[in-house]
């Protein structure tokens, strides 16, 4: 059973998704972040960047939500593209979400919701660059039902978790 480390931010929620829709079982194991328990010793063994999500899978071990998604997939062989033309705009697409989304949409949330003082310039930036990648993904979804090719994919669970806190 995969041991399947997490909170309820975006990044574990997508992992949560994944699992939940490929039929996997797994033990659920919370690491309160705002507690300060990703760095503790018995997780920073787990995951040395002290991020979650996690998982453990036998004796493998594993971290970064995106990586976690696409070996899932890999492994019970769904969610993925059929055809060897959409595995490259699948990967795309995964790195898009791993690169842009996340980054600027969580750090936009980061100073709107969670900073000490409002930083206009920091406010602006996220924000506007978080629109930005957003708007590219609406522009996309416009002339196409999913994100790669005609079926849903790991692609469209990874931007699931970051959807409900877009700008």
């Amino acid at each position: 059973m995969i041991k399947f480390y997490f909170s309820t931010a975006p990044n574990p929620m997508k992992v949560a998704l994944c699992l939940e829709e490929m039929g996997l079982a797994y033990e659920p194991i919370p690491v309160d972040t705002r507690k300060g328990e990703q760095h503790q010793s018995a997780y920073l063994a787990i995951n040395p960047n002290a991020k979650v999500p996690a998982i453990v899978d036998g004796k493998m071990t594993m971290f970064d939500s995106n990586a976690i998604v696409l070996y899932l997939a890999e492994k019970t062989g769904k969610f993925l593209p059929k055809s060897a033309d959409e595995r490259g705009p699948m990967l795309s697409w995964l790195m898009f979400v791993a690169s842009g989304i996340g980054p600027f949409t969580g750090q936009y949330v980061h100073f709107k919701n969670y900073a000490p003082e409002k930083i206009a310039y920091a406010l602006n930036r996220y924000e506007f660059e978080a629109l930005r990648h957003w708007g590219i993904v609406d522009a996309h979804l416009a002339k196409s039902k999913y994100m790669v090719g005609n079926s849903y994919t790991i692609v469209d669970m990874a931007l699931w978790g970051w959807a409900r806190l877009v700008p």
